[in-house]
């Protein structure tokens, strides 16, 4: 797991939401492609200028200290050099809700230091959060939302340390409600944003508008026509060209007992330069409560966007990881994303399905996502990724509980001859005590098999970790 902090590697966002988040709620995240609504999506702004609604109270949190060992630092596939490190986590989830005032901030974050100096020691992690003030209660709300992590440099070679650099997309503005009659609405959105990259010269600032204009067909469900255009200015404009984007389409939302459904259907235009781009913008997410203990969430779309929004909008999948799979040092709980190989806008398409399960003692989660990136005059990046994921707990007895996981992660350039398959398998113990004492002991097995140019990059390392810590028992949602 690891974090450089240097140059512009600062955290005075994430310092911001740990100070206010034990005090006040609400996130949603979107899918590949899709900017979150903090980002300017106007759709679904019914929901997130109910900051007056019913409160919502989770704050769960822990942290750690231990050793580990692993038998390859490097990942190289010969020359093996193992390593003792010294490991010390944390960890949050908060969502609070208060009648002007809510907070939603999810963040995992590693230090390490390697004893016998393999690398400098190193914090690695993800962090994202967003913060909503009703200025007007019902109406005019101003909303802060904040990504931090990492990010891959050279996408051909293994996520060492060297080959990892942080970035944070931070973005704020007013959310504006105003109702037309009993079921008419228009929702107005501007936002301010700004990207920042610790190695890649693609710094940016952003400035976004939206409106919607729609109408609520039942108390659970509401049709509108959506626009937005946002701005994007590189700091290095020398190797970037900035660029307009914008979009319009329809939005229908529904909210059910068991069923939730989110429909976007229209199109998006990028001109950048003497250069223009036009392409559908579809979206289609449906959640399914199966039972009174399994959940079944579908994702499908396609779009424009850039890499950007699409870190600023990453999820996680079953086993709580975002992007491809960590590196030397990792304990599975964050991982790195993708490297930003261009500001170029690209075609996603996409799609995922998730299922959980959450009853008594056991819990379960499997996801598989699908992606396709196609750049347009570039395509030597176009790519495909693949991924599929298991996670497993079982609480054995009042103290010890027993985890299992494992990770199939792939990516093919379509027009380079290069190809990878990163696996993952991890498996633990944890003992807690009641009052909050955690002693964790937790193996871990990483490969990489590559084809093509990256033949030579196959590598396997094994990853023992022993830490001691305190996690008070979670709450739930009030």
């Amino acid at each position: 797991m690891a974090i450089i902090l240097r140059r512009k590697a600062s955290l005075p966002a994430i310092l911001v939401f740990s100070i206010l988040a034990p005090v006040r709620q609400v996130c949603a995240q979107g899918g590949p492609g899709q900017a979150l609504p903090a980002a300017g999506a106007p759709a679904a702004l019914a929901s997130g200028l109910a900051v007056g609604g019913v409160p919502g109270q989770i704050f769960n949190y822990g942290v750690d200290a231990g050793v580990g060992e692993t038998d390859n630092v490097n990942l190289t596939h010969s020359d093996k050099v193992s390593q003792t490190l010294a490991v010390a986590d944390a960890d949050i989830d908060i969502e609070q809700q208060r009648r002007l005032f809510s907070v939603d901030a999810k963040g995992s974050f590693s230090y390490l230091g390697f004893l016998e100096g393999a690398y400098s020691p190193e914090l690695i992690g993800r962090f994202d959060g967003l913060a909503r003030v009703s200025l007007i209660p019902g109406m005019l709300l101003w909303v802060v939302q904040d990504d931090f992590g990492q990010a891959q440099v050279d996408p051909f070679s293994p996520v060492i340390p060297t080959n990892r650099e942080n970035i944070n997309y931070v973005s704020t503005g007013p959310d504006l409600r105003l109702r037309l009659g009993s079921v008419g609405f228009v929702d107005m959105t501007g936002r301010y944003a700004r990207t920042e990259y610790q190695v890649s010269p693609f710094d940016s600032q952003l400035l976004l508008g939206s409106i919607a204009v729609g109408r609520f067909l039942s108390s659970g469900s509401s049709l509108s026509l959506d626009g937005s255009a946002e701005r994007v200015l590189f700091s290095n404009t020398v190797l970037n060209t900035d660029y307009t984007r914008s979009s319009a389409f329809g939005d229908f939302e529904a909210q059910g007992f068991r069923t939730d459904l989110s429909a976007n259907l229209g199109a998006s235009k990028v001109t950048q330069g003497t250069e223009s781009l036009t392409g559908p913008l579809v979206k289609l997410k449906l959640s399914r409560k199966l039972s009174a203990a399994a959940k079944l969430t579908l994702t499908v779309g396609r779009d424009i966007t850039d890499a950007s929004t699409s870190f600023s909008s990453l999820q996680s999948g079953a086993i709580s990881t975002i992007g491809t799979v960590g590196g030397a040092g990792t304990t599975g709980a964050v991982s790195t994303a993708p490297a930003p190989q261009t500001t170029g806008n690209y075609t996603a398409t996409y799609s995922s399905l998730n299922w959980q399960y959450l009853r008594n003692r056991t819990t379960v989660s499997a996801s598989g996502q699908w992606e396709k990136d196609s750049y347009d005059g570039q395509p030597l990046l176009d790519l495909t990724r693949e991924t599929a994921q298991l996670s497993f707990e079982r609480q054995l007895n009042r103290h010890f509980s027993a985890q299992l996981m494992g990770g199939l992660y792939r990516t093919d350039y379509a027009h380079t001859d290069y190809a990878e398959t990163d696996g993952f398998l991890g498996c633990g113990i944890t003992f807690r005590e009641q009052k909050g004492l955690e002693i964790r002991l937790r193996y871990d097995h990483e490969s990489r098999i590559a084809a093509g140019l990256g033949a030579g990059s196959n590598y396997g390392t094994n990853l023992v970790f022993l830490t001691v810590g305190y996690r008070p028992k979670p709450r739930p949602a009030s």
